[in-house]
């Protein structure tokens, strides 16, 4: 007996979403905790803006990285920030959090709402507050996930400090 459920392909159950901030870095960081909960069986959809995707499809070998675990999608979503923005610049982040707010959060919600199978729980990036807004709407338990190292984190949290101790900006 006990053979033969070791035989049978395992079909994951728990179904997780990971919604990371449409940045390099924080993609990065996500895309590897994707690959822990897969391979540690549960279904896992890693949700992209159609932006980062193309960037992934385009650089590296993504689908075939993921195609081994039974369970895995990625799915897209807009960004709202104009497909010809060249997205570098001063203007970049506000464009990017003001799309996410006014274009994204509505279209995650109705994702979420039309979710088959539901989505069990939500692990949203630690600086992306619309994930947490319609989890807790929708009732779907949340991890934020901070993708920033803790040296960062600290380095954030120092310049205010040194800012006032005069040691900021150098001179």
């Amino acid at each position: 007996m006990e053979q033969e459920q070791q035989q049978q392909p395992h079909t994951p159950s728990s179904h997780v979403l990971i919604f990371p901030l449409p940045a390099q870095g924080h993609v990065n960081s996500m895309l590897k905790l994707a690959e822990l909960l897969a391979h540690a069986g549960l279904k896992v959809t890693f949700l992209n803006t159609h932006f980062i995707h193309q960037q992934l499809l385009r650089h590296t070998d993504i689908l075939s990285r993921f195609a081994k675990y039974a369970g895995f999608q990625f799915k897209t979503i807009l960004d709202g920030v104009p497909n010809d923005h060249p997205r570098v610049g001063g203007d970049f982040a506000r464009k990017l959090f003001d799309g996410l707010e006014l274009i994204t959060k509505p279209l995650f919600k109705e994702m979420l709402v039309n979710s088959k199978p539901k989505v069990d729980c939500i692990i949203g990036d630690g600086v992306l507050g619309l994930a947490l807004d319609i989890a807790d709407e929708l009732g779907i338990p949340i991890i934020q996930f901070c993708t920033i190292s803790a040296c960062s984190l600290w380095a954030y949290f120092a310049i205010p400090d040194m800012i006032h101790a005069g040691e900021l900006p150098i001179k």
